[in-house]
């Protein structure tokens, strides 16, 4: 074999092994990605209140959840990629919602940048809040009135959040928040049984400026009365959880 028909064999070898080195880095990359994205544990399970275990006891062990399925990233000019809503979810007989809000280390850079902080908060300061603002059908015999909000034909509230839950990831940051309606005087059950609930939206506000009346941060669509339900099963980790609470109390 001549050298150089030798030399292009390695060539072509080395050309080989940096080529599937390439593929597999992509592929670990592109797989790392996809594992890291998902919901912590902690964010996933159903978060155990009272309010949670007396409507578990009352159905006889069962609780109605459901969830719907709606564009869960902010995608205005302004706030585009900042926020996700990774879970929300309807626990009509504990009145009662649940809602996981995900933000990556971007986020946190943009909020410097859009508020001229002097410096870079950390990660685990708790940075944002989230507040649910409620659409209500007064005319639900006119359906011809719903695309729009009107004094006339309907009517609006907000009900504030409890945090319950945080964790970072590599990639992102979440926090878990729970919203009682018994809070506001209000009962989702009723809502929706009588079709009058058009929709609900979370609106997100750094806390530094938690003013309700101005334009929130970032807002995203939990519920509209269009969409179809998906019913959520209490998964086992979440009946579990729901008995220990039983045996603390």
């Amino acid at each position: 074999m001549s050298r150089v028909t030798k030399s292009f064999k390695i060539a072509g070898w080395l050309i080989k092994f940096l080529f599937t080195l390439m593929v597999a880095f992509v592929c670990g990359f592109l797989m790392w990605r996809i594992f890291s994205s998902g919901d912590p544990k902690s964010m996933k399970a159903l978060s155990v209140n009272d309010s949670i275990y007396s409507a578990y006891e009352q159905s006889d062990e069962e609780l109605y959840i459901f969830r719907q399925e709606q564009n869960s990233t902010t995608r205005a000019d302004h706030n585009a990629g900042y926020f996700s809503v990774t879970s929300a979810v309807f626990i009509p007989e504990a009145n009662q919602i649940q809602v996981v809000l995900r933000y990556n280390n971007s986020t946190i850079r943009n909020l410097v940048s859009d508020k001229s902080l002097s410096e870079t908060p950390e990660r685990s300061d708790d940075l944002f809040d989230v507040s649910l603002f409620f659409s209500v059908d007064l005319t639900p015999e006119n359906k011809e009135d719903n695309a729009t909000i009107s004094e006339s034909g309907t009517r609006t509230f907000r009900c504030s959040s409890t945090l319950v839950g945080k964790e970072e990831t590599t990639l992102y940051n979440y926090r878990k928040f729970v919203f009682d309606l018994d809070s506001v005087g209000e009962d989702l059950a009723e809502l929706l049984n009588t079709d009058t609930l058009l929709a609900v939206y979370a609106d997100v506000y750094y806390v530094e400026e938690m003013d309700l009346d101005k334009e929130a941060y970032g807002t995203l669509c939990l519920y509209d009365y269009i969409t179809k339900k998906e019913t959520v099963k209490l998964t086992r980790s979440d009946r579990a959880q729901i008995e220990a609470w039983k045996a603390d109390d």
